[in-house]
């Protein structure tokens, strides 16, 4: 599929986004059989230029180190479907957001405040990863977030800086998930990448992902069982209707309060019968923190935008819905009211790699 290429103005306009507001949510869930399910959704300011990517297996990868030679090269051991966009200015308009390889593994990269990474020595830059680059790398080498927890332990990376972003050092963790039922979180702490266990199947975006597992300590109350009748002193009080359980449930879009409701919904989502009846849940959860504009404005975002009064407003650009075990992503930008329907095994004879734009119509691009 042909796509046209963006103009250097087209880039600036759209991407020069405040680097603080782009708040993400990904969690999965699994079925009676143990299928894993992985749900997405990105949130920003601007629209995002993004296609649904397919790379074929055998497909070779170059990254540059900082001084401009060549860095780690690698091929794919597997097909590869990903949500990729020209955000990080690195000399490729399609780097990996979001996407899931043929052995059943996927990721999403979601921003944190901090996740500056150490200088590495000069000779290590040979065999290095940048940050922007961890998600592809994980896909085309790795079928479990076993194997992408070795790989990170005793791989070398570094923090490109972010042009299009204005200026910040890659702050993205990642969560990984696998068709097994395996999770992580990939993260910076003291200038290192730290693999986490995921429990909860979670993540969003700051604080460090260890906070949020602790902040769930607040929130032993929660459960889904409405209790609609009690006796107050001497009165007895009734719920006129259901649903007062979810008024312990925080009300905010921040990434603790996403990362609260993400855990319940998906503790109390019931358990699908088949991978439709879990794309179908997956769906009704992820529409819990889908976004729409104008609704939540701030003036983040550095000091021009400060002086200018200009406000922005996070709505969600895309949603993604990844069914691991039979390689089947679902995608619906914010203007879709459906999802589109991608498969690996619909590019199984696809020689080379192909791009789907996804949100043309969402590209208001002033000149």
């Amino acid at each position: 599929m042909k796509i046209t290429p963006l103009s250097s103005m087209m880039l600036s306009s759209v991407l020069l986004f405040p680097t603080i507001g782009q708040a993400c949510s990904s969690l999965a869930i699994t079925d009676n059989k143990g299928h894993v399910f992985h749900g997405r959704t990105l949130e920003l300011p601007e629209g995002l230029p993004s296609w649904v990517t397919f790379y074929p297996a055998q497909t070779a990868f170059q990254k540059k180190a900082p001084n401009g030679t060549a860095g780690a090269h690698y091929k794919s051991l597997y097909p590869i479907l990903a949500i990729t966009t020209p955000v990080y200015d690195d000399g490729d308009d399609h780097n990996m957001l979001e996407g899931m390889n043929g052995a059943g593994l996927s990721f999403s990269a979601n921003m944190v405040p901090d996740a500056t990474l150490t200088p590495l020595a000069e000779s290590d830059y040979r065999e290095s990863i940048p940050v922007t680059s961890l998600g592809e790398w994980a896909l085309a080498s790795f079928a479990t977030v076993d194997e992408v927890r070795k790989a990170v332990d005793n791989g070398h990376f570094w923090s490109p800086v972010l042009t299009r972003l204005g200026g910040v050092k890659s702050p993205f963790h990642f969560g990984f998930y696998d068709k097994n039922g395996g999770s992580i979180v990939v993260e910076t702490l003291n200038g290192k990448f730290h693999v986490y266990d995921n429990p909860t199947k979670v993540m969003t975006n700051g604080p460090d992902f260890p906070w949020h597992l602790q902040n769930l300590n607040n929130y032993t109350q929660l459960t889904n069982q409405d209790r609609s009748a009690a006796t107050l002193g001497s009165m007895k009080v009734v719920q006129p209707d259901s649903g007062i359980v979810a008024s312990d449930l925080p009300s905010s879009d921040t990434s603790v309060g996403r990362f609260i409701r993400g855990v319940y919904y998906t503790s109390y989502a019931p358990v699908a019968q088949s991978s439709g009846d879990a794309i179908n849940i997956l769906a009704h959860i992820m529409n819990r923190f889908d976004r729409m504009k104008n609704i939540t404005t701030d003036t983040l975002g550095g000091e021009t935008q400060k002086e200018s009064g200009k406000t922005v407003s996070e709505y969600t650009v895309w949603t993604a819905l990844s069914d691991l075990s039979d390689g089947v992503m679902f995608v619906r930008g914010y203007k879709d009211i459906s999802y589109r329907k991608f498969s690996l095994q619909t590019f199984h004879d696809t020689p080379k790699p192909v791009f789907e734009k996804i949100n043309d119509r969402d590209l208001a691009v002033p000149y």
